[in-house]
């Protein structure tokens, strides 16, 4: 379900009608603001001839989608093995499997369509692997890059695509995001959300069991003088995953706020250290313990400068 980005939708919606629809759509934006959504809502919309964005997902063509099974549709992303350091690629042997996909006709549908979520996951090898089959199109084939860092592609992907730009959703749009995601969740648990996810619901929704409330409460704990080895101790369990990435999110925003309250050089630096390490984090596989515990330290620094 599409919720949000009805430019976005409305300009593919044209290209669409227009009959002369582009072979690979780069959609590009920051993470969790449903770019992946729009391409399964587009590409449905082509291997159902629906025109809109809205396509049942009883239909037959949604369903074998969903299931995996549409001999017309392939989405390249990173294998699910790897997710504890989240260091994914995409497979060069992906990519050359397409081709077995792109010498047939479509089976099923009018058109064939393909998601590479996210095209940032390809290293070299895979991209121009991958570039070969943009610089050559197929007949009645699209393709949709998700790309959270377009900047950093390969100039000659990004010439070959034309780019959607994607923002951040606004305070509604992600309220109805989280609360279609999650029917079961209070009004409390998704307002906390909302907060934390600041325009992009997606990547918040990983984090629905962390307890942002609890969490921002033992963040201004630490900020206040409260043990920072004991706040840091929490995050060392695996089933406190979801609330140190929600931690990574919450300690630069709070240093933020507090640079605002109390404009000051040091703790503008404090938000910059924490922000460089929350970056570097998971990226590098840091122990979640130990940045914890120095972020805990960056908190307590700023809450006593700011309460000089």
């Amino acid at each position: 379900m599409l919720i949000g980005h009805a430019v976005q939708a409305k300009q593919f919606q044209e290209a669409v009608a227009s009959g002369r629809l582009h072979h690979a759509w780069l959609l590009a934006g920051p993470k969790g603001v449903g770019k992946a959504t729009f391409a399964n809502a587009a590409a449905l919309g082509l291997l159902t001839g629906n025109a809109g964005m809205d396509t049942d997902p009883e239909h037959p063509a949604a369903r074998l989608v969903s299931a995996s099974t549409h001999p017309d549709h392939r989405v390249l992303a990173p294998p699910e093995e790897g997710k504890g350091s989240r260091q994914q690629i995409i497979p060069i042997d992906d990519v050359r499997a397409l081709k077995l996909m792109l010498h047939e006709h479509p089976a099923l549908a009018e058109w064939r369509t393909i998601i590479v979520d996210s095209i940032d996951d390809m290293e070299r090898p895979s991209a121009n692997a991958f570039l070969k089959e943009l610089e050559e199109p197929r007949p009645k084939t699209v393709y949709f890059l998700v790309s959270h860092s377009p900047g950093r592609l390969l100039p000659t992907i990004r010439s070959r695509c034309r780019m959607l730009r994607f923002g951040l959703l606004d305070q509604s749009d992600a309220l109805a995001v989280l609360r279609h995601a999650m029917p079961d969740a209070d009004e409390a648990a998704l307002a906390g959300l909302v907060a934390l996810a600041a325009g992009a619901p997606g990547e918040a929704l990983h984090t629905a069991d962390a307890d942002i409330a609890g969490l921002m409460r033992a963040i201004d704990g630490v900020m206040h003088g409260g043990d920072a080895a004991g706040f840091a101790r929490q995050f060392q369990p695996v089933g406190a995953i979801p609330r140190f990435d929600a931690l990574l999110v919450l300690a630069p925003r709070r240093l933020a706020e507090a640079a605002r309250q109390t404009p000051s050089v040091a703790i503008l630096d404090a938000h910059g250290r924490a922000s460089e390490l929350c970056g570097s984090a998971v990226k590098l596989a840091y122990d979640r313990v130990q940045v914890a515990f120095e972020l805990a330290k960056l908190l307590a620094e700023a809450g006593h400068l700011a309460g000089k």
